[in-house]
């Protein structure tokens, strides 16, 4: 069912309010774990009714939005006296317009790359840096892709110049390039697509303003070029029916799924995932998605050859394996410190990874990075790799008994990014400048001065406390969860589709994020939101 456009309101159907329900139940666990430190003061019978006022209150305000958006035009119509906002028409919008708008982010972007010349570096790129250079062993801890891409770019600048400078310039120039080209792609396309001019000048600020973004396209870090990669490949999903379309289409999806495998580490399981998915909806009422399914076996293939074979032909050592376990470890330690019940012989295995007596003092609910590096200097995380089976059996041993604390493991490494409460005030601009380095790269103001970069400064320590009094990677999460619980509403499964990628993102750091709320790893899913706003709410044409 489409959104309204008839001169009558309509209640809602049966189904309709049904559908709402897991949405509903959705919000108010979220509410009710996001303050998990508040719950364990208050009585039982108080948080019951806690949770019950959250239900009531999510369903009424899901009920009543989905209510009023799905029926703006007839509503309008009603307030206004048949007065109706203008029909929304696909444009004929020429090719440069494309470039017009890659030009506006691109204008958007360089007074960053300038003020902050020749980027921002962090002790990620750092490491990778060092490889590029042969000072450090290749490893694909950092996805080694991207190493790859880094070093193509790094050295031609490098040859050019002469300097590591100016290697890192015009590999920081080469993606500030590419993220104003792939977000003026999509502006472009919102214009052919019929989105209204008012939401489509939001867009363009949203895109080429917004000071995230041009902070994300001058960082040397993964994050940028999967982002790009991540819309792509959700907006292909919806828009290219591989069993009906041309071989073109076939070959770009294959190249934007393997990109999205091979720039994180966490790429595969989020491809994998949105792949089952749109297998399973290509393939309901009607014949197997033969092509569908080879490209995403093709992908899968690909990623698994490039990963075992190409990657020890290059000699490129794999991430260690303490790196994947931050969920289970984190379940472990949790029920351990803080009263669970376990064996004699659980804790003496746990001792053999972590010195139980000390590993205390190292672990934070919060953040992995502590307990992980304590492991690798003072532990022994080869006897998980050489009894992978029996400390996969001690993790759901010890969870059957204690599920609480596991509860509590998860809900506090990963609330950030699923409750709206949660502030950030450390990496929407903070860690994120130059750091010390071994090459002796310094940031280089160019035609800005001094007072220019205070002001600059001033500005972006504003925007940072105003994001966090305003927003959070929590409210991300919420609006894209009302985003599919409105086409669930309106019976809009194919547009679901483009929410499927970021759903998966989710779940992946939710098995597995290092630290409870980080923006970089949620960036994919704010880049989108014009995207996915403009999928979910748009009329039928």
């Amino acid at each position: 069912m489409g959104a309204h456009t008839e001169n009558r309101i309509r209640m809602p159907l049966r189904r309709q309010l049904l559908v709402l329900l897991p949405f509903a139940f959705f919000y108010t666990a979220a509410g009710m774990l996001g303050q998990l430190e508040r719950a364990e003061s208050l009585p039982m019978l108080y948080n019951l009714g806690r949770a019950a006022a959250w239900f009531v209150c999510s369903y009424g305000a899901l009920s009543a939005l989905c209510l009023v958006i799905s029926q703006r035009e007839a509503i309008l119509q009603a307030v206004l006296f048949g007065k109706s906002l203008p029909a929304q028409e696909e444009r004929r919008g020429k090719w440069y317009l494309c470039f017009l708008f890659a030009g506006i982010c691109l204008l958007g972007y360089l007074p960053y790359y300038l003020m902050y010349y020749p980027g921002w570096l962090n002790n990620d790129a750092v490491w990778q840096i060092e490889q590029i250079l042969g000072w450090a062993s290749p490893s694909n801890h950092h996805p080694y892709f991207h190493t790859l891409l880094m070093k193509a770019f790094f050295m031609i600048g490098y040859g050019l110049s002469g300097t590591y400078t100016g290697g890192m310039a015009f590999y920081t120039f080469c993606q500030v390039v590419i993220m104003a080209t792939v977000f003026g792609f999509f502006l472009y396309w919102l214009y052919r697509s019929g989105t209204r001019m008012v939401w489509l000048i939001l867009a363009v600020c949203f895109y080429a303003f917004m000071p995230v973004n041009g902070l994300l396209a001058i960082c040397m870090g993964k994050d940028a070029f999967f982002t790009a990669a991540l819309l792509l490949f959700a907006w292909m999903t919806v828009e290219f029916d591989l069993e009906e379309g041309k071989k073109t289409r076939f070959l770009a999806y294959f190249v934007t799924g393997l990109l999205v495998c091979l720039l994180r580490s966490n790429g595969v399981f989020i491809f994998l995932g949105t792949g089952i998915v749109l297998l399973f909806v290509r393939g309901w009422k009607r014949r197997f998605p033969l092509r569908t399914f080879a490209c995403v076996l093709a992908v899968l293939v690909c990623c698994l050859l490039y990963r075992g074979p190409v990657l020890r032909a290059l000699q490129v050592e794999p991430p260690d394996t303490i790196e994947g376990l931050t969920m289970p470890t984190q379940h472990v330690l949790c029920a351990y410190l803080k009263g669970g019940s376990l064996t004699e012989s659980e804790i003496e295995m746990i001792d053999r990874v972590a010195p139980v007596d000390q590993v205390g003092d190292y672990y934070n609910p919060w953040l992995f990075d502590p307990v992980k590096n304590y492991i690798r200097e003072s532990g022994d995380q080869q006897a998980i790799a050489d009894h992978k089976w029996d400390y996969c059996k001690l993790w759901l041993r010890v969870g059957l008994r204690n599920p609480l604390q596991y509860m509590v493991a998860e809900v506090r490494q990963t609330s950030g990014y699923w409750a709206c409460s949660k502030r950030d005030y450390e990496y929407v601009y903070g860690d994120y400048y130059m750091v010390d380095n071994p090459f002796g790269v310094t940031t280089q103001r160019k035609l800005f001065s001094y007072d220019d970069e205070l002001l600059l400064h001033d500005f972006l320590m504003g925007f940072r406390d105003l994001y966090n009094r305003v927003w959070s990677l929590g409210l991300n999460t919420w609006l894209m969860v009302f985003c599919i619980a409105y086409l669930a509403y309106t019976r809009n499964g194919k547009r679901v589709i483009f929410a499927v990628p970021f759903l998966m993102l989710l779940v992946t750091l939710l098995l597995a994020a290092p630290v409870y709320n980080e923006f970089r790893y949620a960036y994919g899913l704010f880049a989108a939101f014009p995207v996915l706003f403009h999928y979910t709410f748009r009329t039928e044409m």
